[in-house]
């Protein structure tokens, strides 16, 4: 048994390819902005994934059996169909289809970012026999979702952290904001007199620090 269609489905309905693409392209990013620092990038967010499809093959001329097609009809139908299953405005959501996209171990929920059809075969009377369409989604995340994806480590967040045996304040603060450089502010919000000797125990509020 080969590998299972790529489908595609949202409150505009479903849809099948005829063939399944040859690639599948995801891209992961991670979003940084500069410090007054200039040579250093903060974490900001991760953003959401990039899903591209490079090439799904419409094909009406008699190539692709019929047993393939996702339904029957011309091209312009079918390209209808798969713009309502991925572009057309939900009415009763006020918004783009959220769309589940499943294909082998991949499944996700999905938005569209751009669809571009392009048609290469015409019948005689100018109607597209054949149609090569390419879909780029964004990843759909809940709020949920999107909070726990990010590093709870990160420097954007409060944290509090009880001093060892042999902690220093600098060393502190580049396991927290990656630069030991924060030391004084550190110092100064925690109200030490001395940062070189810091009780075990004792506990260090270290807060989102700005550049």
């Amino acid at each position: 048994m080969g590998l299972e269609k790529l489908k595609l489905k949202s409150s505009g309905g479903e849809f099948a390819v005829m063939l399944n693409p040859e690639s599948f392209l995801q891209t992961d990013g991670i979003n940084y902005s500069r410090t007054k620092r200039k040579k250093n990038l903060k974490f900001n967010q991760y953003e959401r994934k990039v899903i591209k499809i490079p090439k799904i093959i419409l094909d009406t001329t008699g190539a692709i059996p019929k047993d393939l097609w996702p339904m029957d009809g011309t091209i312009e139908k079918m390209v209808e169909q798969l713009r309502k299953v991925v572009y057309t405005f939900d009415g009763s959501k006020h918004e783009p289809p959220i769309v589940t996209l499943s294909w082998g171990s991949y499944v996700g929920n999905v938005r569209l970012n751009k669809m571009t059809s392009k048609y290469t075969l015409f019948d005689v009377h100018g109607a597209p026999l054949r149609a090569e369409i390419v879909l780029e989604f964004s990843e759909f995340m809940t709020l949920k979702e999107i909070e726990a994806k990010q590093n709870k480590q990160s420097p954007d967040l409060t944290h509090i952290i009880e001093v060892k045996s042999g902690d220093t304040l600098p060393n502190l603060c580049n396991k927290v904001y990656n630069d030991p450089s924060y030391y004084m502010q550190v110092a100064r919000i925690n109200g030490l007199s001395s940062f070189c000797r810091l009780k075990p125990g004792t506990r260090l509020v270290f807060p989102p620090l700005v550049d």
